[in-house]
């Protein structure tokens, strides 16, 4: 899987959800600020909800760093979403189409003094080399 997104801020508190693929809802708690977020997901035919990502400050955005997001929207296969939260002014604009076959592999990303920072996904690889089918007579160079 490719991984793909903003790149966390190395005080923050790293966490990582690769393979957390069949999504069925995102929760979101926000202010001026992103607190959390949460989802709903399948794992072994089983709904499963995954732990807060942030909130450890209970919603009372005390952070006043200027790194930790303010806004999200999210796209899916229903539409687009959002933005939840307050987009400022040097927001960084993360934008990646799924596109109709699903390559969603999962979220990474991280927290700082108990707020979202940052966000990115993984992308699944439509096909592998051991998918792809050669001609007889084709040379493949790896």
């Amino acid at each position: 899987m490719f991984k793909l997104g903003s790149q966390p801020n190395p005080d923050g508190e790293v966490w990582d959800h690769k393979g957390k693929t069949e999504l069925v809802q995102i929760f979101i708690s926000y202010g001026s600020k992103i607190n959390f977020l949460q989802y709903l997901h399948v794992e072994n035919g089983t709904l499963v909800l995954s732990e807060r990502l942030g909130g450890s400050d209970n919603g009372n955005n005390f952070n006043t760093e200027d790194h930790v997001m303010t806004s999200i929207t999210f796209g899916t296969n229903q539409g687009s979403h959002g933005p939840f939260g307050e987009p400022g002014k040097y927001d960084t604009k993360f934008n990646f189409q799924m596109g109709q076959d699903r390559p969603f592999g999962g979220f990474h990303g991280s927290t700082k003094d108990g707020l979202l920072e940052s966000i990115g996904v993984y992308v699944k690889p439509l096909e592998t080399l051991s998918d792809l089918k050669c001609a007889e007579d084709s040379v493949v160079w790896l």
